[in-house]
């Protein structure tokens, strides 16, 4: 494992470390790295926001297709009024 060379306290849940491999940046909400032994600091930034972007893409469509299930499941108990 490589050695700190400096650690910054970014926000209250994000830490910026620089490492001997490079910069890490460590979500304290989420437990995780966000970016391991990228080249600078903004490239672990841009690491960071790229897999939040990913992320919150695969939660919106698990959610879309979620809630088209429900609202299909809840029609069968809705009368149609004519």
């Amino acid at each position: 494992m490589s050695k700190t060379i400096s650690h910054i306290q970014l926000t209250e849940t994000l830490e910026l470390a620089e490492r001997q491999d490079g910069f890490w940046l460590y979500d304290k909400t989420r437990g995780m790295n966000l970016s391991m032994g990228a080249k600078t600091p903004q490239d672990a930034l841009v690491e960071a926001l790229s897999y939040y972007q990913r992320r919150i893409k695969d939660v919106e469509t698990k959610y879309r297709e979620l809630e088209t299930k429900v609202n299909a499941f809840v029609e069968q108990f809705i009368e149609i009024e004519s």
